[in-house]
């Protein structure tokens, strides 16, 4: 516990099968999964997928839950990592809600691919040499795909998209979205915001 703000890594086992549910949308599955953080005598207003950050197999899964007293989120990572974060309501002193451009995405991965795209064009000019330029072009294209992960998890990092939760004596609660899937970070913003003030009226911290 750090704070009002709780940051776990536990070694637990998601099933798969439950997981998959989850990124259905299966909201009852979602529940299951914060389940096993949360106390049961705490009421789930709302338990959601948000999407994936990185590529498709090698990315990370964020969920989101809010209940009667706490704003909470799972990340699925790569082989098993599981990172659970949550702020309790009263807590919370400001949420943001940000969708940046994706302008220098495409930048950076169009320089990352130029080098390629080269290779292929001076090899179509050249077909005396098609078989080296092909390899040539082949590793060109294998470097860049080795390396578009990494940037594509750099550029989320400086650039925030999703929910930034600033909670008092703690760190910042980061729930990431997809930017086709922000409708539903502004639903969980919005509810949120009602839900923190009836805390607020119920505990008394101001």
């Amino acid at each position: 516990m750090t704070g009002n703000v709780s940051n776990r890594q536990k070694d637990i086992r998601i099933p798969s099968s439950l997981i998959q549910q989850a990124m259905r949308d299966d909201q009852g599955a979602i529940a299951l999964m914060f389940k096993q953080f949360i106390p049961d005598d705490e009421t789930i207003y709302f338990a959601q997928y948000l999407g994936l950050q990185g590529l498709w197999g090698i990315g990370t899964r964020e969920f989101a839950c809010l209940t009667d007293r706490r704003v909470a989120d799972i990340t699925v990572g790569r082989f098993g990592k599981i990172d659970y974060q949550d702020g309790y309501l009263e807590h919370i002193n400001s949420s943001f809600i940000y969708q940046p451009s994706k302008l220098w995405l495409y930048i950076i991965t169009g320089i990352l691919f130029t080098p390629s795209a080269v290779n292929l064009i001076i090899t179509l000019l050249n077909p005396d040499n098609l078989i080296s330029g092909l390899i040539t072009v082949t590793i060109w294209l294998g470097v860049a795909l080795i390396f578009l992960p990494f940037i594509v998890r750099l550029y989320y990092r400086f650039q925030k998209c999703g929910i930034v939760i600033s909670v008092r004596g703690g760190l910042p609660v980061y729930i990431f979205t997809n930017r086709k899937l922000l409708t539903r970070a502004n639903a969980l913003w919005r509810l949120l915001t009602t839900s923190r003030e009836e805390r607020i009226k119920l505990t008394g911290v101001v």
